[in-house]
């Protein structure tokens, strides 16, 4: 086995006892529900992982440069405390603004200010192209792990999720559907996929992954800052949250549902990051994961439908 090969498996394995020791640590303290973690665990932490790696195979990887790893990295994780910190203390005022489609507009450029626009303007600034930050492909070798892991989310969706049951429900005319698809769609392109992914992933996994000199150990330490940022609006928590975890959970609370839900998420897309380098592959997978359960709030919140 090479150094690289087993430096990955202590990432991916340490990763995992630190899972379970919070998990056990929530459910002990807290009686945190195991049908909702475990479920995650195998879907998001082992079988969308596992699906990335097959789809991705005999994928080219697009080239990635980091210019000065150690100083970028410490930057961006400096500027993601404070992002915290003002997600905290200003999330409330957002809250506040109760008429849609107001508050999502607000909350969208909120994100892209936070995430993509100054981020980006400083890694710009330090010496970057805009294609070197975020390179894209769009030829079909390129983008095939897209059809493959749409294919896999929709399902997951259909089958465990919520979001066709609410469709269903929702009763919306035909016309209502076929004009907010797209248009929802394309919303979340920009909320989850170009927000989410180019911070999280293009920007802070990959500078992990040169400072750890390690890509499985950029997705593993990179997910688990995903999942802490979360934290602190989790511990003070306000209306606008909806994580199951109480009205007023603990510190100990709030980081180990960060850790044992949250970082989860990030771990399929961290693959298809580390294999392809496309950040088109990450917005587009990301968007389609979101659609179904977004749908019918998208089509409320813009008052296309009651």
């Amino acid at each position: 086995m090479t150094r690289t090969a087993l430096g990955s498996r202590v990432y991916v394995s340490a990763y995992f006892v630190l899972w379970t020791i919070f998990y056990l640590s929530l459910r002990g303290l807290y009686g945190f529900e195991t049908s909702e973690a475990l479920p995650a665990l195998v879907i998001l932490g082992l079988m969308l992982p596992g699906i990335s790696l097959l789809a991705t195979r005999r994928v080219p990887t697009l080239p990635y440069v980091v210019l000065r790893p150690v100083l970028e990295s410490a930057i961006l994780i400096v500027y993601l405390g404070a992002v915290a910190v003002v997600l905290v203390r200003g999330f409330p005022g957002v809250a506040r603004i109760t008429t849609e489609p107001l508050h999502s507009v607000v909350v969208l450029g909120w994100k892209l200010a936070t995430f993509v626009v100054v981020p980006g303007a400083m890694c710009l600034a330090s010496g970057y192209k805009i294609n070197e930050l975020a390179p894209v492909s769009l030829t079909w070798s390129a983008l095939r792990p897209v059809l493959w892991m749409s294919l896999a989310v929709l399902l997951t969706q259909s089958l465990l999720g919520l979001g066709l049951h609410d469709i269903r429900d929702a009763h919306f005319p035909v016309w209502v559907i076929a004009l907010a698809a797209p248009l929802s769609f394309a919303w979340l392109v920009i909320e989850v996929g170009v927000v989410e992914e180019f911070f999280f992933r293009v920007l802070l996994q990959e500078r992990l992954a040169a400072v750890l000199h390690s890509p499985w150990g950029g997705l593993v330490v990179g997910a688990l800052l995903f999942g802490l940022a979360h934290a602190p609006g989790l511990y003070l928590r306000t209306a606008a949250t909806q994580e199951s975890i109480g009205s007023h959970p603990s510190l100990l609370m709030a980081v180990g549902y960060s850790i044992v839900m949250t970082s989860l998420a990030a771990l399929f897309v961290g693959v298809l990051w580390l294999r392809t380098k496309n950040f088109a592959v990450l917005v587009i997978v990301h968007a389609v994961g979101d659609f179904l359960p977004n749908l019918v709030p998208w089509v409320k919140a813009f008052h296309l439908a009651r």
